[in-house]
C-alpha cells in the first residue's frame, strides 16, 4: 500500500512539473498571444498551432496531476484509516 501511495504521489508531481514547465513555455514564448475569434487563424496558422499544442499538452499534464493528487489523498487517507482500526 504504501508503495501504490508513493508511486502515485511521484507521477503526480512529475506531472505538475511538467505543467508548470509548460506554464513558463507558454509565457516564454507567447508573451502577448491571445486567442482572438474575429481574427483570421489562417493568417498566423503555424504560430496558433503551436500555441494551441502548447496549451493541449499543459493542461493534460495539469489535469492529469490533479487526478493523481486526488488518487494520492485518497490511498492515503484509506491507509490511515485503516491502520488506526
Amino acid at each position: 500500500m504504501i508503495g501504490a501511495i508513493l508511486t502515485t504521489a511521484v507521477f503526480a508531481f512529475l506531472c505538475s512539473m511538467l505543467a508548470t514547465i509548460g506554464n513558463f513555455v507558454i509565457a516564454r514564448d507567447f508573451p502577448d498571444f491571445e486567442m482572438d475569434p474575429d481574427a483570421d487563424f489562417l493568417l498566423d496558422a503555424e504560430l496558433g498551432m503551436r500555441f494551441m499544442q502548447y496549451r493541449l499538452t499543459t493542461n493534460l499534464f495539469y489535469h492529469q496531476s490533479l487526478v493523481l493528487w486526488a488518487l494520492s489523498a485518497i490511498l492515503l487517507g484509506y491507509k490511515l484509516l485503516s491502520a488506526s482500526l
